[in-house]
């Protein structure tokens, strides 16, 4: 059987957009060789619009006889041969050079325009969702159906993590812009304790740890939040009035300072529970800065120009005695740690201290580094400094109360994404109103993108709502259908 395409138009209310848009694609295909129908899907209520359920209605109706569809938004006109509207053995984006985008794609996984889907995996997708009433996120719940429903699809890694870090409380929560593809998973070892309840580590700071409290330091660490939800957690403090990082309602991270005036000084944001969280606290003296970074997502507050640090007793604990944490990886520097010098600890763990130290002169002051414990509670390091703390003779003395227990875990600090085969198709476009930045659109107030995204975040890709039942097994709709011979297409006028 000769495959034969389906063009799908969801449409409303762009008369003079359907007038160009229908002629062009006639005049574009006229002498490629593919067997087509245009068809509009017109949605005549008057909910807000629905892309993916127009999709789903238009390929319900239509004939078997047509083995793939082309999803085709109505402003968009092909201008190039690679433009190929071909059969396609699987999912393929063909709107990646469009004019108003500047031929650039507004998000990386961007799978919008210009698709084209045969008829097998977008039936094993079950379509698109129904539920995306509005603006915004129907093209990335297609592409996790396509994924979890076995087409071919290329895998990447989001460096960002933007999807499994994103905040239901964040102002502007979406975010997809900032997904960062990489061929290349990042993976690295961290060298971890466990401090169960009624144990705690306790021990003096070394000289050089000492020294840098009166001055500007960073404090870096890797910690899994496993227990109960205390009201408080400590995770690393000068003890005092304790200054460092600590947990608190299994909800926030704080780092927290105290001056010698015995006021506070704290910067708090949300962390994820039962995964490796990389954490930096950066007393900035110069700058007057407290800062905290979370998973290279940052916030700070001010300090007084005049700020000088409490600690009476210059010793460290680690962990407490009410509450159980898995630790890894602490450094402590007697320097601000940049955010370049930031992601390379996020990145590469203990790994990066060489290379942090050769190419930005970054020594740490004191190294707690994990490793096999034995009766003498030593911890060698890796690191060729070996400023780290042991029982030795350089101030650098660790007494654990309780049981604690090392271990070694790699961890991924990326995410897997999977984007569709892409051809470089060259597209003119028809104006209309908010169409120069696509992004700008999910960070206007909107109350349907802003369901529309929790929809796909909490729903979706937590899979707490099932995909499979949503789509084209779950339609519900009004239609009829008429031909148009003057511009030769058929017109489906839906109720949905």
């Amino acid at each position: 059987m000769k495959d034969k395409l389906a063009i799908i138009v969801p449409f409303r209310d762009r008369q003079d957009h359907l007038d160009i848009f229908v002629p062009h694609m006639h005049e574009f295909l006229k002498d490629k060789g593919i067997d087509y129908t245009i068809f509009i899907a017109e949605q005549t209520d008057d909910r807000p619009f629905n892309y993916g359920k127009l999709c789903n209605i238009v390929t319900k109706e239509i004939g078997e006889e047509y083995t793939y569809f082309a999803f085709h938004d109505i402003d968009m006109l092909p201008i190039s041969d690679e433009c190929d509207y071909s059969y396609p053995d699987d999912p393929i984006h063909l709107a990646t050079k469009v004019q108003v985008h500047e031929n650039k794609l507004p998000y990386p996984q961007y799978f919008g325009g210009v698709i084209l889907i045969n008829r097998e995996d977008f039936e094993n997708a079950n379509g698109y969702s129904n539920e995306y009433w509005g603006y915004g996120f129907e093209d990335l719940d297609l592409l996790f159906r396509l994924k979890e429903s076995g087409a071919y699809l290329e895998k990447f890694y989001d460096l960002k993590r933007v999807y499994s870090n994103y905040d239901d409380l964040d102002i502007l929560p979406y975010r997809i812009e900032e997904v960062t593809p990489s061929t290349n998973d990042k993976k690295h070892k961290l060298r971890c304790v466990t401090f169960d309840k009624n144990s705690k580590g306790h021990g003096l700071l070394n000289i050089m740890s000492k020294n840098m409290i009166d001055k500007s330091f960073s404090i870096s660490l890797w910690f899994k939040d496993r227990g109960n939800l205390e009201s408080l957690k400590n995770l690393f403090c000068i003890e005092g009035l304790d200054s460092g990082l600590f947990l608190n309602q299994g909800k926030q991270v704080m780092g927290q300072v105290w001056d010698i005036e015995r006021k506070n000084y704290e910067v708090v944001t949300e962390y994820f529970r039962n995964r490796w969280n990389h954490v930096v606290l950066v007393v900035d003296k110069k700058r007057h800065k407290l800062i905290l970074n979370l998973n290279g997502k940052e916030v700070e507050s001010t300090l007084p120009t005049d700020f000088k640090m409490f600690h009476e007793y210059q010793n460290f604990k680690i962990s407490d005695d009410e509450s159980s944490i898995d630790l890894a990886n602490i450094v402590l520097f007697n320097k601000v740690l940049e955010k370049k010098h930031i992601n390379e600890l996020y990145y590469n763990g203990n790994d990066s201290l060489e290379y942090i130290e050769n190419h930005f002169g970054l020594v740490p002051a004191s190294i707690f580094d994990f490793g096999n414990q034995n009766e003498n509670l030593e911890f060698p390091s890796h690191y060729k400094k070996k400023i780290i703390l042991d029982k030795g003779s350089n101030w650098n003395h660790l007494r654990i109360n309780g049981i604690s227990n090392t271990f070694e875990e790699i961890i991924s600090v990326t995410d897997e994404i999977w984007l569709p085969i892409r051809i470089d198709g060259k597209y003119n476009s028809l104006s209309h109103d908010k169409d120069m930045n696509i992004i700008n659109r999910y960070y206007e107030y909107d109350p349907d993108v802003e369901e529309n995204a929790d929809i796909f975040f909490e729903d979706i890709l937590t899979k707490n709502v099932d995909w499979k039942q949503i789509g084209l097994n779950s339609l519900k709709y009004e239609t009829t259908k008429e031909q148009i011979e003057k511009l030769n297409y058929t017109l489906f006028q839906i109720i949905t």
